[in-house]
């Protein structure tokens, strides 16, 4: 289950994701992830979104390939 914690610095979750359109993928659990120019093409991968609500620089979404792409929001 992904839960977002109210502190300031950035957290680390493990999510299941599938990609919905251009700029967007949707975790198991149906929480939204918009991204910016992310050229990712998964159908049900495990990846690492790194997100902080009150700080969005450094927001990403990490691929098992390794490969990152910039997070704009985290929404239901």
């Amino acid at each position: 289950m992904l839960f977002f914690t109210g502190l300031a610095h950035a957290e680390y979750y493990k999510v299941f994701i599938t990609r919905v359109s251009n700029d967007l993928y949707r975790t198991s659990e149906g929480i939204y992830i918009q991204t910016q120019y992310c050229y990712q093409y998964v159908y049900g991968e495990n990846a690492i979104l790194n997100y902080s609500q009150y700080n969005a620089y450094g927001n990403q979404l990490i691929f098992q390939n390794n490969q990152t792409c910039t997070v704009k929001s985290v929404f239901r």
